[in-house]
């Protein structure tokens, strides 16, 4: 049994329990009861709570344990002895009820979809589909009671074994994506365990080489693999998507030894993990550079593109010198400075020079990869090629017309026009092709290029050629570029105008705010979002959702902190020395009037996420429900190399919460990230199912759209109703709570009894 109160209702009986549990609430909540039944329920909580080990039961882990039977009971008691808002608590037991409803809805749908999937992974293996059984194995294991129990069903551990041989023959014939996707897959299917972490690094480093050097060999793979797999599943092969190829030469353009050495200098002395065993400074960075040529020369597809990886022998010359090299640079107590370390980069060169000849940005790329990502996943150097976009990703504007697009049966297709922005005024729809940007036709185009197209400097014009569907002709559209800001904030839903309403109850006043990253408009934006719903009625209660919220601008997290604490420390860090930086402090003058907070969390919300969820849950500003975050509580420093022609993004310091907490997670970890006070737990196909509803729902449509025939016009609320997003209606329940209870926390309700179950979960 999953909560514990059910466990300690077995030991009880029939009528004489349930009078129990209710008088035992009662007096927990101050509710008269006659002295003799009080005595007679307080004794028989007694006996359970003396055999057993007890904590004290609160609303809290009532709904934390899905016993709703209780907290019905105890709001029934309130509201018969008038202690509370009538129709607030009549509300609260019709969404309560609403609730179980909806979760026994999941239950029996979860089961028959275990079910399912087991059945889908048994039949793919018994028609030699790998891949498809691997699928259905993983979907059954996130809808499984017992995740321990069902990795050890031998009909799994079976296809496991195949699955890690099918990767090694994939590995020795050098079938590079296959390996990288088999790996990937069984990672997934042993999530946090870092079982297979290695195993797909290594996979992914040979793809990243593929995808690099000879991406229209790796194009014709894909195409290979999803016949492939069409074949396997009696399907259609699906039309092939030719998307524009460009070569290594515009991405490794202006990459010179500067940013090889000034990274090395950078990295050993400033890094977080330096003074950590296994980070040897420049030992493990010149070691990880070439561990990485040695891939590139182990990657037989490469010579493809450079001829002169076809003579073997010169090859074997140049990988005997990196083997002899790598063991002279590992030798047990070998040090290495910076003047040593571009010695040795120097010899690489020099040697690669004498071999293989490779050219020498391609050398370099490689072995400052490889350094980097000895350190962590997160340092990386941010390429010449790459800035624009790095900037863009933190500036929180760019200048362009305002659109989401996205590649859509092979085609450049519009997701939604941002909502008072240059393409929303000119009347591009959602679901408008774009088949032309200034006369060049688009079917190849890769994403980066239409973005890099249609963006572009403020005040001058783009062309688009647009194909709408019921339309004949192409429409054309001349537009003005202009600065955008990118939307952080989202609420629950638009408006007529296209602006956000941010009620997702407005008759329990409990206003909703996605935050989608953490820009430097954020906290301004969530200001104006509080204040919209101040203005509109009375705020009794605020949803701060951060699900696959990545991070972004950590000042902005102090912001957004800052808003809710009155006083005290926010966040602080800690460097490679153990020494704490003067932590960000909250300012009075700063937070918003109290109103209860549940901050939604979930295994997307990193790095800034985890700061606000975490400073918020330490001062106990806010309850934190979901599931446990991702665990990114490192700090990643700027730092110009090659007199500023490139950046280094740098893991420099740990973020350190109010209570001490450092919530990163190192390899190995067995705690990080924040864990929800209330978890409420969904597998990954309600996952996908609410995150497709939501974006629906998020597009701005035409005045005159219409839904196809057969579907319904998808709607906000339709989410609740639908019992679709359990995490959010258990925040609207715990809120709804704090209104009817006044936000006290009760005196404990009983006593729960840590009973072992009485048969083993089923998974």
């Amino acid at each position: 049994m999953k909560n514990e109160q059910a466990r300690c209702a077995a030991l009880l009986s029939g009528q004489k329990m349930i009078t129990s549990l209710i008088s035992v609430l009662a007096l927990a909540l101050g509710v008269g009861v006659s002295t003799l039944q009080a005595d007679e329920n307080a004794a028989e909580t007694a006996k359970v709570s003396n055999q057993y080990a007890a904590e004290p039961v609160t609303y809290q882990s009532l709904i934390q344990n899905d016993d709703y039977a209780s907290l019905t009971e105890a709001i029934k008691q309130l509201d018969q002895t008038g202690q509370v808002d009538h129709q607030q608590a009549e509300n609260l037991l019709n969404d309560i009820a609403t609730y179980q409803e909806h979760q026994a809805a999941r239950d029996k749908k979860g089961q028959a979809s275990y079910e399912e999937a087991f059945g889908k992974m048994l039949s793919a293996l018994d028609e030699d589909r790998l891949e498809d059984a691997m699928v259905a194995a993983i979907e059954a294991h996130s809808l499984s009671k017992d995740s321990t129990n069902y990795l050890q069903q031998q009909e799994v551990l079976d296809l496991v074994a195949q699955a890690e041989a099918k990767a090694k023959a994939a590995e020795e014939s050098g079938n590079w994506v296959d390996v990288l996707s088999t790996y990937r897959l069984l990672d997934l299917l042993y999530e946090n365990q870092d079982r297979y972490r290695d195993r797909v690094k290594l996979a992914a480093k040979h793809v990243r080489l593929l995808q690099i050097y000879v991406p229209e060999h790796l194009q014709n793979i894909y195409k290979e693999r999803a016949i492939k797999r069409a074949e396997e599943k009696g399907e259609d092969a699906p039309p092939p998507m030719d998307i524009e190829i460009e070569s290594w030469t515009k991405k490794l353009k202006n990459v010179n030894l500067s940013m090889l050495r000034d990274s090395l200098r950078k990295a050993a002395r400033f890094h977080v993990e330096r003074y950590q065993p296994g980070h040897n400074g420049y030992v493990s960075l010149v070691d990880g550079g070439v561990s990485n040529l040695l891939i590139l020369l182990d990657n037989k597809t490469l010579a493809e593109e450079f001829p002169s990886l076809k003579n073997e022998d010169n090859v074997s010359k140049f990988k005997d010198y990196l083997v002899s090299l790598k063991a002279e640079v590992n030798r047990p107590g070998n040090t290495m400075n910076f003047l040593d370390a571009f010695k040795a980069i120097d010899k690489i060169i020099n040697q690669n020079d004498l071999t293989v000849d490779l050219p020498h940005e391609v050398v370099i790329y490689e072995m400052t990869e490889g350094a980097m990502s000895q350190l962590d996943d997160f340092t990386a150097v941010i390429w010449p090629e790459d800035i624009e976009h790095f900037s863009r990703s933190t500036e929180g504007k760019f200048v362009g017309i305002g659109i989401q697009i996205t590649r859509k049966d092979g085609q450049l297709t519009v997701v939604t026009p941002l909502p008072n922005t240059p393409a929303h005024r000119a009347g591009i729809k959602d679901g408008d092709v774009i088949v032309k940007v200034d006369g060049a036709n688009t079917a190849t185009w890769s994403l980066n290029r239409a973005v890099s197209e249609i963006t572009g400097k403020e005040g001058t014009k783009v062309n688009l050629s647009i194909e709408r569907p019921g339309e004949t002709a192409l429409i054309e559209k001349q537009i003005t570029r202009k600065e955008i800001a990118i939307e952080s904030i989202r609420g629950w839903q638009h408006t007529d105008a296209g602006d956000w309403d941010y009620w997702v109850d407005p008759d329990a006043g409990i206003g909703y705010v996605r935050l989608s990253q953490f820009l430097p408009q954020s906290a301004d934006d969530l200001d104006a979002a509080v204040a919209q719903l101040q203005a509109q009625g009375k705020l009794n209660g605020l949803i701060l959702d951060l699900r696959f919220n990545p991070g972004g601008l950590m000042h902005s997290a102090i912001q957004i902190s800052d808003r809710f604490i009155d006083e005290g420390p926010i966040v602080s860090t800690v460097d490679a020395n153990g020494n704490q930086k003067a932590p960000d402090v909250a300012h009075k003058a700063n937070s918003y009037k109290k109103f209860p907070v549940v901050v939604l969390v979930n295994q997307g919300s990193a790095s800034a996420s985890e700061i606000v969820s975490g400073a918020l849950q330490d001062y106990g500003r806010a309850t934190i429900i979901g599931t446990r975050s991702f665990g990114k509580g490192s700090v990643q420093d700027v730092h110009p190399i090659a007199r500023r022609s490139a950046y280094l993004k740098l893991t420099t310091q740990y973020y350190q919460l109010p209570n001490g907490r450092i919530v990163h997670r190192k390899p190995g970890a067995k705690d990080w990230g924040i864990n929800p006070d209330i978890e409420i737990p969904m597998s990954t196909q309600e996952i996908a199912d609410a995150i497709e509803y939501r974006q629906e729902v998020d597009i701005i449509h035409d005045e005159n759209w219409q839904p196809e025939e057969g579907e319904a016009v998808k709607e906000a609320d339709d989410i609740l109703a639908n019992g679709l997003d359990p995490q959010l209606e258990s925040a609207l329940i715990w809120l709804k709570l704090q209104q009817v209870t006044g936000g006290k926390t009760p005196a404990p309700l009983l006593q729960s009894a840590k009973i072992p179950s009485e048969e083993p979960a089923k998974p």
